[in-house]
């Protein structure tokens, strides 16, 4: 594929940090343009994104390096070239939520699952730029596959191995992340209890994570039986939410 889209003597276009900024720029438009129709300021919106993203982006660095320890040990300039690929999407995840609770303590009078339901979409829709930039440097690439949608990787720059035909794994979260961005979307429209986009979002995207564990053919870490870890906390986000869904519907019936 194309990790490196302009070179011009030291400096670099590399498309994974392209396509990463280009879903945070939409995810923002998105959310600047739901928050103006549920009273939120903009200024709040604006903040809170840049918690979001400086957040999110640390706690996913911190969990990729802690799961990839002994290379960037030996190699610890290596940590901050984000650029190149490297983030787990669950850690940036939880780290954003924690910014999100201390924001909200902070600024007492924003409603934490009114902000997150807006945030949930808006999470899936950058999500899915993420993940085509995953597939422009071949990070989180697939096993092999002889499927004619099949991609082969044959720059040398690419995380991917070369020359070998792949499940493009990427494109099939990426897609996922579409149609859950459209659902998330269609359901802030309707009536619903406060939190129960943000629950929907954690069921709807542990599933298709899990599915898409089943093709991915990076080093998913130690197995528990034959799950991933990836696979293991989509199906603790799965519980939660359905546990979490079905305590705010007993709750509004009360």
């Amino acid at each position: 594929m194309f990790p490196t889209l302009i070179k011009i003597g030291p400096i670099a276009i590399r498309s994974y940090g392209l396509m990463i900024a280009i879903g945070l720029f939409a995810a923002l438009q998105y959310l600047l343009v739901k928050g103006r129709k549920a009273g939120i300021p903009e200024n709040n919106i604006t903040d809170i994104a840049l918690y979001l993203v400086v957040s999110g982006l640390v706690g996913a660095r911190v969990v990729y390096v802690l799961t990839n320890f002994k290379f960037y040990f030996l190699n610890p300039a290596d940590i901050l070239k984000i650029w190149e690929g490297g983030l787990v999407f669950y850690g940036g995840l939880i780290a954003g939520v924690i910014a999100l609770v201390i924001y909200v303590r902070i600024n007492k009078a924003i409603d934490f699952w009114k902000l997150g339901d807006l945030l949930a979409p808006a999470i899936s829709l950058a999500h899915v730029f993420g993940r085509i930039g995953c597939l422009l440097a071949g990070c989180c690439y697939g096993k092999p596959s002889m499927l004619p949608w099949a991609v082969k990787y044959s720059n040398p720059e690419s995380l991917a191995p070369l020359n070998v035909c792949l499940h493009p794994a990427q494109l099939y979260e990426s897609a996922g992340n579409l149609a859950v961005f459209f659902a998330l979307d269609r359901f802030n429209k309707t009536e619903h209890k406060k939190g129960q986009t943000v629950f929907l979002y954690m069921f709807l995207y542990g599933v298709l994570r899990f599915v898409v564990e089943f093709f991915r053919g990076d080093d998913r870490g130690e197995r528990l039986f034959f799950l991933s870890q990836g696979q293991v906390i989509s199906l603790l986000l799965i519980a939660a939410a359905l546990i979490a869904y079905f305590y705010s519907v007993k709750q509004n019936k009360e």
